[in-house]
């Protein structure tokens, strides 16, 4: 996709690009290295296009949430109480909790991208915003 964008993108000398990762880019996580190793390949693409648009006024940034009340995160929730659990976190997997106690709100993540993608955002680039509630505690 970034290289079917890229020309336009460099026709119209501006504009952003807001790509979605996830905090799993940024911490290991047991049973899921592909996942993981996939989001991170995507944030290190998405940063490097950044790098190569910028000449052209073109902004990229990447969103990385956490765990987000989604379909997806709802598959892996196998017990009534799995999203307290998964606040509290699971140290047998070397992983933290939520410090802010709550799962995010899908809501809450379009909120940041379309604050990236807005002209609010106009000197911001290159960045990956982690949206997760201080679970990776910024690693």
């Amino acid at each position: 996709l970034f290289s079917q964008t890229m020309a336009q993108f460099r026709r119209q000398q501006g504009g952003a690009i807001v790509t979605v990762a996830s905090d799993a880019a940024h911490t290991p996580r047991i049973g899921m290295s592909a996942y993981g190793a996939s989001k991170a390949a995507l944030k290190s693409l998405a940063l490097t296009v950044g790098l190569e648009l910028a000449g052209c006024g073109v902004r990229c940034n990447v969103v990385s949430p956490g765990s987000t009340d989604t379909d997806m995160q709802r598959t892996l929730w196998v017990s009534e109480d799995a999203e307290q659990q998964r606040i509290r976190g699971f140290g047998e997997q070397f992983k933290l909790g939520i410090p802010l106690g709550k799962i995010a709100r899908p809501q809450e993540i379009a909120n940041t991208i379309l604050f990236l993608a807005s002209d609010l955002a106009s000197h911001i680039t290159l960045q990956d915003i982690v949206v997760d509630g201080g679970s990776t505690l910024g690693a």
